[in-house]
């Protein structure tokens, strides 16, 4: 077992504690080491105060050593155990979500749901939303603590791929897909990149459910007169309410959109609403790709 302890020397300034440290060994090695009751609170076992009780109380074991000292320096790959439960530090955590409408995409919020609300469960505690759905938007939802990934994602210079179903009032024409493709002026002094839209069914009398849509969404207007079109578009930018924008700017209105890929990364049909999962490695490593 190795545990160093974070008070010994070269490890930090006089009566400061040491949040992580490198520690050199043998041949120009390297590895990173942290406290131990950060490395616990990293992975959501609880608040740094209440773990500093737990550990001081016996009830964590280091490489199966019981210590006692919060301070104590482990590393990423230590066997550490809590109150006798396992517990497996993950640096990246990656999770897909089919947000449901009605949750905001944040972290927290005093007043409304947010989308890490509906995680349950262990999880590192600094995961957040990769981009941002519109609270009536439901569908794809990236959340993970990967920054690089984060902003190779979100980055115009990029071009990632974000794909949406949409259903809108009205019909849609070959000159509003030709419109999309040119890229539309959707505010004043900003032109949409080109997107592609593709029409995928048109119902002249709409639905039930397409009333229902209408009710849920932003859309004004209380009735759909000129039917509605199903469609699919693909953007490579995110800006604030910008497939809605798009519509409007051709005379109709989004009743319903959903987020189904993102990149390489496509909606699983299996999650419900509300549900999520981690990310397989096949989908974090292709979603990786682009780094390379």
């Amino acid at each position: 077992m190795t545990v160093l302890s974070a008070a010994c020397p070269g490890s930090a300034a006089p009566g400061k504690e040491p949040e992580t440290r490198w520690e050199r060994t043998g041949y120009y090695i390297k590895e990173k080491y942290m406290r131990l009751d950060k490395f616990l609170a990293d992975m959501n076992q609880g608040t740094r105060k209440e773990l500093k009780q737990l550990i001081r109380k016996g009830l964590v074991t280091v490489d199966g050593v019981t210590v006692k000292d919060p301070g104590t320096a482990v590393t990423k790959t230590s066997d550490i155990v809590l109150a006798g439960i396992p517990v497996v530090y993950n640096e990246y955590e990656y999770y897909m979500m089919n947000k449901p409408r009605g949750v905001i995409t944040a972290t927290e919020d005093a007043r409304q749901e947010t989308v890490l609300d509906l995680m349950a469960g262990e999880h590192r505690k600094d995961i957040s939303p990769v981009g941002r759905l519109d609270k009536d938007t439901v569908g794809l939802l990236l959340i993970t603590n990967d920054g690089q990934l984060n902003h190779q994602l979100l980055s115009p210079k990029h071009h990632v791929d974000k794909e949406y179903l949409a259903r809108v009032s009205g019909k849609v024409t070959e000159n509003d897909v030709k419109a999309f493709a040119r890229g539309l002026f959707i505010e004043e002094g900003f032109r949409a990149l080109p997107a592609q839209l593709k029409v995928q069914a048109y119902r002249e009398i709409p639905a039930e459910a397409d009333f229902r849509d209408l009710a849920m969404s932003n859309a004004p207007g209380q009735d759909l007169p000129d039917g509605v079109t199903e469609i699919t578009v693909v953007i490579q930018e995110g800006k604030y309410h910008q497939i809605k924008k798009m519509f409007h700017a051709i005379g109709k209105e989004v009743i319903y959109l959903q987020r189904i890929r993102m990149g390489s990364l496509e909606l699983d049909p299996n999650l419900q609403e509300g549900q999520y999962r981690k990310l397989t490695d096949e989908e974090i490593r292709l979603l990786k790709q682009g780094r390379e």
